[in-house]
């Protein structure tokens, strides 16, 4: 297909009035907005936790995460490093690919390392959230 996207696929949320994008290769379902269970002391970020077919899963929120106030809507389950966590967003656009490759972003922008990038679509912009690095701070947060 000439003259169409290129570069890699992203599963493309909203949070915070922004567009965010996951790796489609860390997502791996979504979650109809469900009550958790906070988490005495954790940061307002981490969202709590829930049960998920049996599993115990670490929600975050990340429109919190950017600076936006608590969503309630659904959770997409991302693994990273054989681990997963579920990411709290205020909606799910769609899987699109992205038109180039991605774009690091200046530490100021970064959401204190919860974003690494920025991607091109076809219909604009969108943060590329950095999954691991949310999951390895929301788990030493907990």
């Amino acid at each position: 297909m000439e003259g169409g996207p290129t570069g890699p696929r992203y599963l493309v949320a909203r949070a915070a009035g922004q567009r965010v994008a996951i790796p489609l290769e860390e997502a791996r379902e979504i979650v109809h907005a469900r009550q958790v269970t906070r988490l005495p002391g954790a940061v307002p970020w981490v969202a709590g936790l829930f049960n998920l077919r049996g599993t115990v899963l670490t929600v975050l929120d990340v429109a919190v995460r950017l600076g936006g106030s608590v969503s309630a809507g659904p959770v997409i389950v991302v693994e990273v490093e054989e681990r997963s966590v579920g990411l709290r967003v205020d909606g799910v656009d769609a899987v699109v690919m992205a038109d180039g490759e991605e774009q690091q972003v200046a530490a100021a922008r970064s959401a204190d390392g919860g974003v690494r990038g920025t991607v091109m679509m076809h219909d604009g912009e969108a943060l590329v959230l950095d999954v691991a690095a949310l999951q390895r701070t929301a788990l030493a947060e907990v």
